[in-house]
């Protein structure tokens, strides 16, 4: 490896776990809360898979669960249900911050995150991207918006972009 190949790989760590408070690896996060349910989220690996000038790629193993809320008690406490378990990727980079994951097709689809201000589908992916990146919750009651975490970890504004199809996660860092 050369010296600065680890330097940038050095600076993608270490710009990944400053900042906030940390999400360790097995904690329980909070996703979106929407029609009357909860999503849940635990971080159970991630490891690095490559790094260019732009970022980091993460291979991330979460599980997953929901909890229902009637009539949009999301502040009681529900039982969650699933707990499956799905493998996905995160290319951390303050250009392209993405979430990689393998469709029903079993086609790789990449999507460019709006991390100040995400759309109610990419709620989850950003507030996963967060945690995965920065080590730190965001989304249902945090004092932190995403805008204003967004703003704290440097990110400028992100042109969002369609889907992509790739071959393998680790096309993203051929640009």
């Amino acid at each position: 490896m050369t010296i600065v190949r680890a330097a940038v790989l050095f600076t993608c760590i270490a710009g990944i776990t400053s900042g906030g408070t940390t999400a360790l690896s097995a904690e329980l996060m909070q996703g979106r809360c929407r029609m009357d349910y909860c999503a849940w989220f635990s971080i159970e690996s991630r490891d690095i898979v490559g790094s260019n000038a732009n970022g980091a790629l993460f291979k991330v193993v979460s599980k997953e669960w929901t909890s229902h809320h009637p009539n949009g008690s999301y502040d009681k406490r529900s039982p969650r249900t699933g707990g499956a378990v799905s493998t996905g990727f995160y290319f951390c980079s303050k250009t392209k911050p993405s979430a990689i994951w393998q469709s029903d097709g079993g086609q790789w689809k990449v999507a460019v995150l709006n991390l100040a201000s995400p759309s109610g589908a990419e709620e989850n992916a950003v507030i996963e991207y967060f945690a995965v990146c920065h080590g730190v919750q965001s989304g249902h009651d945090m004092s932190d918006s995403f805008d204003a975490l967004a703003e704290r970890f440097g990110y400028g504004p992100v042109q969002n972009a369609d889907l992509q199809d790739i071959t393998r996660p680790e096309d993203i860092l051929k640009d």
